[in-house]
């Protein structure tokens, strides 16, 4: 199975002493097997004495089977273990590489889910593969053992072996099938149970609401998810089953049928024995196979999420120093979203955006107009499909658009809080501290001992805790998403009229998205968009006496 096959591959140095683990283990089973079987021979006892010899042979083939079963599982997990560690670190380098287009589009979650679903069904496969592998080795030991005491038994169990691995692998056909949709259902499930925990006060709020989620989406796909799991156990348990019927076939023969063909009851009592035995072999065998099978499945899902990334990863040269810009260009941008079936849904564009250093730059329109994704295009987190991004009068490809990157600080309107200055290592908590105050939010959270106290905060408090973190990362141009919105009036006011100018004044260059119209006469330009096109910018001369610009919507 390839879970044994790649288990064997990432031990590397490992190999010699997992194979000597795994031989101490089968030649122990079969020690145990030979020994009592000798002990069962009355020809070898008829004088009644104990077997001092025997007694020693078989602790010390007991010894080698705990021993090897011990020191197996320890390798097996260990390099399991580290096998899990480099597939979550190269993950981790797949996704900082992806671009941002595409990993939006896939989503984040799947990841997450690939990587805790089958870390857990590879850690219980290592502690198992070493009972099965050592198991299976004495099974066909065992069989050879037989060829000792019969060759016509020998025969006899090696048909049985040799048709219960072809009917099995047969039996398995579907097998890799079913497991792929229990893991499609089961990823459905949590999905619809994620509406119901993160829209937990929309559900409390709404009965209907709750009702509908609960009976005609989540009860129902919980019932598939458990057929679709009983059905993969089902397929698996085939094989389980074609592997007893041969078994208790072999059994049956060597009991009922052989006796008239060999001339020795003592060889057929001494067989049956080892039929018997090889039972308790067989068991660990068939318990080990539902979890090596998952832990198969396991790896092939580790492989498409590598290759999914791969194909989104992008070759970027990594950004050298402190970086700065005079002009920056956006030209006839444009950037389009697709749904599942390949249509375009929505497509920002073409748009030209210019920034020049010191300037304040509002972005406004409707909902839905494209603010966001021109901005998320002009920061190059989205490749734009057409147009063309001057840095300078320099265009930004992948030879320097980390670099490029690197001149924003951003709070969009989908940010996301860290708890922690990553990347900023040695900022005095004196200062952070200082800008929470200055923020409004210092009786809300501090910043002690590397982390802040508190990120449960209201949504706009939320914000401003993300502005503290993007003033203090000190790039050249800081862009903010509606970061007003959600605001208290009294902050808003104080945002716009203080904070901003003051900014402003300190050199940063800004660019805003807003719906606030009365504070548009503090730009020094405005770009209107409307349906992902973009109007020419505005200055604040053209704008009405009260500040607000002509054909602006709110």
């Amino acid at each position: 199975m390839k879970f044994l096959l790649v288990l064997w591959e990432a031990a590397g140095p490992l190999r010699l002493r997992l194979a000597l683990s795994v031989a101490g283990s089968t030649f122990g089973t079969i020690g145990i097997l030979m020994v009592v079987n000798t002990v069962l021979d009355p020809e070898k006892h008829a004088d009644g004495k104990p077997d001092l010899t025997g007694l020693v042979l078989f602790a010390f083939a007991a010894s080698a089977v705990v021993v090897g079963q011990a020191v197996g599982q320890r390798i097996s997990t260990a390099v399991i273990e580290d096998l899990l560690d480099r597939i979550r670190v190269r993950t981790v380098e797949l996704v900082r590489r992806t671009d941002y287009g595409r990993f939006e589009s896939n989503g984040g979650r799947s990841v997450y889910d690939v990587l805790s679903r089958n870390s857990a069904v590879m850690n219980e496969a290592a502690m198992m593969a070493m009972h099965g592998v050592g198991a299976f080795g004495a099974l066909i030991l065992g069989g050879f053992y037989t060829l000792m005491l019969s060759p016509l038994v020998f025969a006899v169990i090696a048909v049985v072996i040799l048709s219960s691995s072809f009917f099995y692998r047969l039996s398995q056909r579907q097998t890799h099938g079913a497991l792929a949709w229990a893991s499609q259902v089961q990823d459905r499930f949590y999905a619809l149970l994620r509406h119901l925990l993160d829209g937990f006060k929309e559900v409390k709020l709404h009965d209907s609401r709750g009702d509908d989620l609960e009976h005609r989406y989540l009860t129902p796909e919980s019932g598939s998810l458990r057929d679709a799991q009983i059905d993969a156990t089902k397929q698996i348990n085939k094989g389980i089953n074609v592997s007893y019927v041969f078994f208790y076939l072999m059994l049956g023969t060597i009991a009922f049928v052989l006796p008239s063909f060999v001339g020795e009851q003592r060889v057929i009592g001494m067989s049956v024995y080892v039929a018997v035995y090889m039972l308790g072999i067989v068991e660990v065998i068939l318990k080990t196979v539902p979890t090596v099978t998952r832990a198969s499945f396991a790896i092939d899902e580790f492989d498409a999420m590598e290759k999914s990334l791969q194909a989104a990863a992008r070759d970027e040269a990594a950004a050298r120093g402190a970086v700065d810009f005079q002009t920056i260009a956006g030209l006839d941008l444009l950037y389009s979203y697709f749904d599942r079936d390949g249509q375009r849904s929505f497509t920002m564009g073409p748009a030209t955006l210019e920034l020049s250093k010191g300037e304040l730059l509002f972005v406004v329109g409707g909902n839905g107009s494209g603010k966001s994704t021109l901005l998320k295009t002009f920061t190059r987190l989205y490749q734009p499909q057409s147009g063309t991004l001057l840095w300078d009068g320099a265009p930004v490809d992948s030879t320097n658009v980390r670099a490029y990157r690197s001149l924003f600080s951003s709070v969009f309107s989908d940010f996301h809080l860290f708890d922690r200055l990553y990347g900023l290592e040695g900022v005095p908590e004196e200062r952070v501290n200082a800008l929470l105050a200055e923020l409004d939010i210092a009786h809300k959270t501090a910043y002690r001992d590397g982390r802040f106290t508190n990120t449960d905060l209201s949504t706009g408090q939320r914000k401003r805790l993300a502005l503290a973190v993007a003033l203090l990362e000190e790039r050249p141009i800081l862009v903010l998403d509606e970061l007003a919105a959600d605001q208290d009036p009294e902050f808003r006011q104080r945002f716009y009229d203080e904070l901003v100018p003051r900014w402003k004044a300190e050199g940063r260059t800004m660019i805003l998205v807003s719906h606030d119209d009365r504070y548009f006469h503090i730009a020094d330009r405005t770009l209107i968009l409307a349906d992902g096109r973009a109007r020419p910018a505005v200055r604040p001369s053209d704008a009405g006496e009260d500040g607000r610009h002509r054909g602006t919507e709110s």
